[in-house]
Order: structure tokens, then C-alpha cells, then sequence
């Protein structure tokens, strides 16, 4: 039930963190308006309405080039309307001419979709100082909606002169031609204004518009009745405005499909996750570790992970055995072999891996935290310890591949990251999508744990029982679980490099000076000196040699760091339907 209330949880976060780029809508975070030179002497344009709502246009542009180097012109459509917000009116059969002759033009996207982009002319052509007259043709489904007032009858509410204009328009002769006669004209020069228009032919079926001086950027809008019912929608609509478009994509079909696939995938991902998770078993008090494994190899088993403790406790049972001395001089500890082979003989095989820092009888392994080369043979010994270690549960038969195996844990990290970048850069314009991975990696985050592309076999389950049962006795207060030290306090010392191990040596020294009401004694294979020699000396000479053999390879990794880095409402102006505008490329 947690882990079905987390993936909710981390799910509705994913969906919140997705409507990001609806609560952003609309929001410019540059304010650069690039210098137009051209200049716009004429615009004509006339628009002819029809009882089914489609619109033609006819746009006839005098553009002043003042000098060489331009190409052409561009003209943009803006398909969202916020007084129709589940239309998307797509200019559709646009055709163009300069000066009489048919125009190369290319057709794009922008904004991811909301702005349909028309650029008119030839990168490999520049035109020729001067006047140049261009003629744009489209068609616009869907301008007339609903009148607010009167539910039998329609209006048209349109930029005639949309707002993205960036040249400044010398005269405009503006002319819509209705399917009824016009009633409560209004007309406006500029963003939010209500007047300004130069408008006649209210009552009739024909409106002129004209203006004059209009600056950059400057739209002009009429708004008016039309006793007409508002015609089925002909052309694209969705059922939310655009600003949920980057989010909930093209479509509820789309939307729909998403989050089928996210259920899908959801699912599978924890039925992954479920297999991966073993069911304890009992873990029976056992007053001593399992004969002939070491600590490293029941930390592994207890826990199919590897801790950085496993090696210092491998190197503190090597000490408690008698195979090596430990030595201690400020920050450096030192390793010495004691007896050769033979003095290795009383330890696990895991364990014996450590002799392999050392060349023979006598021979002294310092780690030094200013040694880069001391550091870079820790690094290649911890390394292969750990291999060693899984070599050594799945060729005893204590541990076999799980699943997908290491493949889980890779699919899960692919999935966190198609998630982000479905988030951030959202390829394919809708970011609900991130759903689709998120449920997977979600659903199978318990594939990123230690030892979750393998599991136990009967036998590493029984193993793994009794290493339970002897972590218990190490790791819980007395209050909860006593261990009799009467007559065998030397056990305290033999088993501190399984609580290293295990991660409990605090627990086990509280443990002792509970039950014995004196302090821990100090294991005679510790180095003589030092600041363990009081308190708790356990704790603190382990906290010394593991920060010494970690800034010992932090040492050495630095330097292959430093080797591979090198470089590299109401009626207001502009606030109608076809918004839009262009310039010169």
C-alpha cells in the first residue's frame, strides 16, 4: 500500500511539474524587438466572410525596401483565440505573388505549433531596393462565434490589421464583406484602445475601414454583430484552450493514448519491481557468524549490496586472525604481513584477497591520504575485492540473476531521464508524455537497490537466515536482545569486524557496556597509541583507517580527474481573432 500511495504521490508531482508550460503561457521573457527597416506604404486587404464561418483573405502589402539585402517578407499566423479557446483557427490555402509573379515561399512552425509561419522569397535571391508589392491569399475557418448576448445570433471579432506587425504601415484600406448586416460596430487603433477607427457601412452588409500612420505593432480590430446562428465548427477545435496545447498535446485521442501507455507501462514496471524484492525470512538469534564465511561476504549476502565498510572489516578480521599487524602514525595507517601463507590460512577466501596489497612475509602496505600511488592501489584492490565478492556468491550457488537483471536498473535511470527531458525540452509538444516514463521508472524504482537484479537461492536464503539471525544479536540494545558476555569478553573483540561490517559497531560497543558496566576493551591486534584508547575505541580507530584509505583514492581519482578535463471580456483593440503579423527576412 506505501509503495502504491508513493507512486501516486511522485506521479501527481510529475502531472504538476507538467502543467508548468500552462502557467507560462503567454509569457515573454525577452523583451528584444528587433529594428525593421522596410516600411509598409499600403496595406489593402480584403476579407470575405461566408455563412459557414470560413473567411477568405486577400492581403495586398506595398513594402518600401530602403536598401539591398533582404530577401523577402514573412507573415505569421497566431491560431489560438482566447475568445474562442477551443478553437485552432490553421490558415489553410495561402497562396502568394511580389509584383505580379508568383513568390517561392516556404511554410513553418513556431512556438511548437501556435504560430503558422509563412516566409516569402528565395535565400539565394535578394531583392532590389525599392517598392515590391506582395499578394497573400488564405482561407480561415471558424470566425464567427457565439455573441455573448444573444444566443441566435454570432459576431466576428478580428484583428484586420493583426498586432505582429514590425514595419510601420503607412495607410490601411480595410474592406469585410458579411453574410448579414452589421450591427453594433466597434473598431479600434491599437492594444486595448476602442476607438481611433475611420469605419463606415454599419447597417450594411460591407465595412471600410481605414487608418493611417499606424506605428509598429499596432493592430486594428472591429467587433461586430451578425444576425446569423454560429455555424458548426468546420475546422480544428480541442476541448481546452491553447494554453493547455503544450501539455495535453494535439488531442484527446493523443492524451488518451498517453496515458493508456503510462497505465501499461506502470504496471509492468511494479510487477519488475515486486519480483525484485524478496520476502525475508526468519532471522533466528544466532550467537555466532556462520562457519567458514568472513564479514564481508554476510554483509553481502544480508544485504546483495557492497559498503566501503566490507573492506575495512575484510582488513580488521585479517588483524583479528593474526595474518597482519596494523600500524598507525598520524593520518597514515600501515599494513604488515605477519607470517606469510600460513598466517593467512585461519581466514575466509574473501578475506585472503587483501593479502594481495601486500608482496610476502614482512612486507608493509602504507595508506598514505597524499599518496597518489598508494591510493591507486587501494583503488585497484577495492575494486577487484568487490568483484571477488560476487564471484564468490554466485559460483557457491548463493546468488543468481534476477529478471531483466542489471538491465532493470538501467531501464529505470533511461526512464528518470526521458522523463526530465520530456519536462524540459518536450519533443513532442506535450509534456503529459513525461507520464509514460515516469510510471515505469516509478513503478520499478526498487530496481535501483543493491541486489535487486539478483535473488537468493534456497540455499543463500538459508545463509542469508543465519547471517539475519547473528546481525540481530550484534545490532539490537540490550534492552531488546541481551548477549552474555560472562566468560567470553574476548568475543566482543573477535566480532567487531563483523559489526564494522554490518554497520553496528557503536551498537555493539553500547551493548558491552551495558551488560558488563565497564568500557569496551581495546582488541589487542589495534595499533598501541591513539586516541581509541579512550572512550569508544572501536568507533573511533575504524572512523580513522576508513578516512584514511577514502582520501587515499580521492587522492589518486583526483588526478584522473584533472587528466581528462581539458576543455571544450469585453471589446478592446488587438483583442480579437487573427492574430498574427510579419517583417522583412
Amino acid at each position: 500500500m506505501k509503495r502504491a500511495l508513493g507512486m501516486v504521490l511522485g506521479l501527481a508531482v510529475v502531472a504538476a511539474l507538467a502543467c508548468l508550460p500552462a502557467l507560462f503561457w503567454n509569457v515573454t521573457f525577452s523583451s528584444d524587438q528587433s529594428y525593421e527597416e522596410t516600411t509598409i506604404r499600403k496595406y489593402d486587404a480584403e476579407f470575405t466572410v461566408g455563412e459557414n464561418g470560413r473567411m477568405d483573405v486577400t492581403e495586398t502589402l506595398t513594402v518600401d525596401f530602403p536598401s539591398s539585402g533582404k530577401h523577402g517578407i514573412f507573415r505569421f499566423w497566431d491560431v489560438a483565440d482566447e475568445n474562442a479557446p477551443t478553437l485552432r483557427r490553421v490558415p489553410e490555402d495561402i497562396e502568394v505573388t511580389r509584383d505580379g509573379q508568383p513568390e517561392e515561399w516556404e511554410q513553418l512552425e513556431e512556438d511548437r505549433g501556435r504560430y503558422e509561419v509563412a516566409r516569402f522569397g528565395s535565400q539565394y535571391v535578394t531583392l532590389d531596393p525599392g517598392l515590391h508589392t506582395y499578394e497573400i491569399s488564405y482561407s480561415v475557418d471558424d470566425v464567427l462565434i457565439p455573441d455573448p448576448d444573444d444566443a441566435s445570433a454570432s459576431e466576428l471579432y478580428w484583428n484586420l490589421v493583426p498586432g505582429g506587425w514590425q514595419q510601420p504601415i503607412d495607410r490601411a484600406l480595410l474592406t469585410v464583406h458579411l453574410p448579414a448586416p452589421a450591427e453594433d460596430v466597434q473598431c479600434g487603433v491599437g492594444w486595448d484602445s476602442t476607438t481611433g477607427c475611420d469605419v463606415a457601412g454599419e447597417g450594411t452588409q460591407t465595412l471600410v475601414v481605414k487608418a493611417k500612420g499606424l506605428a509598429p505593432r499596432t493592430p486594428v480590430t472591429v467587433l461586430t454583430t451578425q444576425d446569423v446562428p454560429v455555424p458548426p465548427v468546420q475546422g480544428e477545435q480541442r476541448p481546452w484552450s491553447a494554453r493547455w496545447d503544450r501539455v495535453l498535446g494535439p488531442g484527446p485521442v493523443a492524451l488518451g493514448a498517453v496515458l493508456l501507455l503510462a497505465l501499461l507501462l506502470g504496471v509492468w514496471g511494479s510487477v519488475l519491481g515486486a519480483r525484485s524484492r524478496e520476502p525475508k525470512p526468519g532471522f533466528p538469534l544466532q550467537y555466532a557468524p556462520p562457519d567458514d564465511i568472513g564479514p564481508a561476504q554476510g554483509q553481502y549476502i544480508l544485504t546483495e549490496g557492497i559498503k566501503r565498510e566490507a573492506f575495512v572489516a575484510s582488513i580488521l578480521q585479517a588483524a583479528e586472525k593474526g595474518a597482519v599487524t596494523l600500524g598507525h602514525d598520524g593520518d597514515r595507517w600501515s599494513l604488515t604481513d605477519k607470517a606469510g601463507p600460513a598466517g593467512w590460512r585461519p581466514v575466509d577466501p574473501v578475506t585472503g584477497t587483501v593479502a594481495r596489497l601486500l608482496d610476502g612475509p614482512g612486507d608493509t602496505f602504507t595508506a598514505d591520504p597524499s599518496s597518489v600511488s598508494a591510493g591507486k592501489k587501494l583503488k585497484s584492490r577495492v575494486d577487484t575485492f568487490e568483484r571477488e565478492l560476487k564471484t564468490w556468491a554466485r559460483s557457491n550457488n548463493l546468488l543468481v540473476p534476477s529478471g531483466l537483471g542489471g538491465l532493470g536498473g538501467l531501464l529505470v535511470l533511461l526512464a528518470l531521464v526521458a522523463m526530465v527531458l520530456a519536462l524540459t525540452w518536450n519533443p513532442l509538444d506535450m509534456t503529459m508524455t513525461a507520464l509514460v516514463p515516469a510510471a515505469f521508472g516509478l513503478g520499478a524504482i526498487s530496481l535501483l537497490r543493491p541486489g535487486a537484479g539478483t535473488r537468493r537461492t534456497a540455499t543463500g536464503r538459508d545463509l542469508w537466515s543465519r547471517v539475519g539471525g547473528f546481525h540481530r544479536v550484534l545490532s539490537t540494545p540490550s534492552s531488546e536482545n541481551r548477549f552474555d558476555f560472562s566468560g567470553r569478553q574476548e568475543l566482543y573483540t573477535a566480532y567487531i569486524p563483523w559489526a564494522v561490517a554490518f554497520g553496528c559497531a557503536d551498537v555493539w560497543a553500547a551493548k558491552y557496556r551495558t551488560e558488563t558496566g565497564t568500557e569496551p576493551p581495546v582488541p589487542t591486534y589495534f595499533p598501541v597509541g591513539g586516541s581509541w584508547t579512550h572512550g569508544d575505541p572501536t568507533s573511533s580507530m575504524v572512523d580513522s583507517f576508513s578516512h584514511t584509505v577514502d582520501s587515499a583514492i580521492s587522492s589518486y581519482e583526483a588526478t584522473q580527474r584533472s587528466s581528462s578535463s581539458g576543455g571544450g471580456g469585453g471589446f478592446s483593440g488587438g483583442g480579437g481573432g487573427g492574430g498574427g503579423g510579419g517583417g522583412s527576412w
